[in-house]
């Protein structure tokens, strides 16, 4: 049986990576894991919390924790025949330049966004990748003259057009949540990672605070993940506002139950925006980091849009709420400008239908997987 090395750095990347192995059954798996990945039996080298941070700043003090887990990385990527990284290109970069002068096939699935961040990255990317998975169509034509042979770059299409699913009716939900039937639902997504949650959590709170007072019907529901729950209820517990904080540990896909329920959510910037968007309600974008953090990458950034939704449309469909603007009274204002208009509201939801249609046909994974098995057989 071969044996495969997969590393991933966030919370969506262990998402998808779930989902691929799946569909490569024939492979025995190690790697950087998080919840989903723990599930599939996959050899644990480090945790995705290890290492998932947003930004320079908040990156220093996990600097000697990063380094340890990619020594670790490089030690069980020796006895591995292939290497597979999903995103996170900080760390990803080099882990595949290594596995490649150790000569290992090595995989990008969703490298990283080149059309963001500029093109710089594109020729490391090449040279370290034997076959480069990309998620949309558009990025096709970015690496086109860097392929240093046919085929090393191939398009699959979103493999979130595969993973989000629902399970329960909107009754169903409340029932469980034990909210109300005549209540509607406001959902507060602040982010996978501690910064983030320490970051945003406490604006979100008081958002809700504020918007309570003017649609008093809206009960909060949080969803989380298992790595930042406890900070969760930490900070909630110090918030006037009554919320409901659930991880999926207490409800499988509980962030796609969330959003499909919701009236109304804020989303923390990420492939969570995305995921919101395919579902179709209306939402708002929040971001806030360091200022040096956003300074540089303001610098860095080569788009008018920092959420996917927004640049898969070329304009904002969805509110972005950046740094300063990131504050309770903007977003409570916004959020109630828009309850308080149907047309607005329903313009929204219009609009994310389109972003859906612009992001191909479903079936991304397992077209991933045949490529990789393809890989595997040369």
């Amino acid at each position: 049986m071969k044996k495969a090395f997969i590393s991933v750095g966030e919370v969506s990347g262990d998402m998808y990576a779930a989902k691929l192995i799946e569909n490569l059954p024939d492979f025995q798996w190690s790697g950087i894991v998080g919840p989903r990945l723990n599930k599939k039996n996959v050899k644990s080298v480090a945790n995705i919390s290890d290492i998932s941070v947003v930004g320079l700043t908040e990156a220093l003090p996990k600097y000697r924790k990063i380094k340890q887990v990619f020594n670790q990385s490089l030690q069980e990527i020796k006895n591995t025949d292939l290497v597979i990284a999903i995103d996170f290109p900080g760390f990803n970069l080099k882990l595949l330049r290594e596995a490649k002068k150790l000569g290992k096939k090595t995989v990008y699935f969703i490298p990283p966004q080149v059309w963001a961040w500029g093109k710089s990255r594109i020729k490391k990317i090449v040279e370290y990748s034997d076959l480069i998975i990309i998620i949309f169509p558009f990025e096709k034509e970015l690496y086109k003259s860097y392929e240093k042979h046919k085929g090393q770059v191939q398009y699959a299409g979103h493999p979130l057009l595969d993973i989000i699913e629902v399970s329960y009716s909107e009754e169903q939900l409340k029932e469980i949540l034990d909210i109300p039937k005549n209540k509607k639902i406001l959902g507060l997504f602040p982010g996978s990672r501690e910064s983030e949650v320490k970051t945003l959590l406490p604006i979100l709170l008081k958002t809700a605070e504020l918007v309570k007072r003017v649609y008093p019907q809206l009960e909060t529901v949080i969803p989380v993940t298992e790595n930042v729950k406890n900070i969760a209820l930490e900070i909630a517990n110090k918030s006037f506002v009554p919320v409901r904080i659930v991880s999926q540990q207490d409800i499988p896909n509980i962030s796609h139950e969330v959003m499909d329920k919701a009236f109304f959510s804020l989303i923390a910037s990420g492939t969570a925006t995305l995921e919101a968007a395919i579902i179709g309600n209306p939402f708002a974008l929040v971001y806030k980091v360091s200022p040096l953090t956003f300074f540089i990458g303001k610098r860095l950034v080569s788009i008018d849009f920092l959420g996917l939704p927004n640049i898969i449309a070329g304009r904002e469909v969805i509110k972005e709420f950046l740094q300063e603007d990131c504050n309770p009274v903007s977003l409570a204002n916004y959020t109630i400008d828009v309850l308080d208009s149907h047309k607005k509201y329903h313009q929204i939801k219009e609009d994310l239908k389109i972003i859906k249609g612009q992001l191909g046909e479903r079936g991304a994974i397992k077209r991933a997987a045949k490529l990789i098995e393809d890989l595997m057989l040369k």
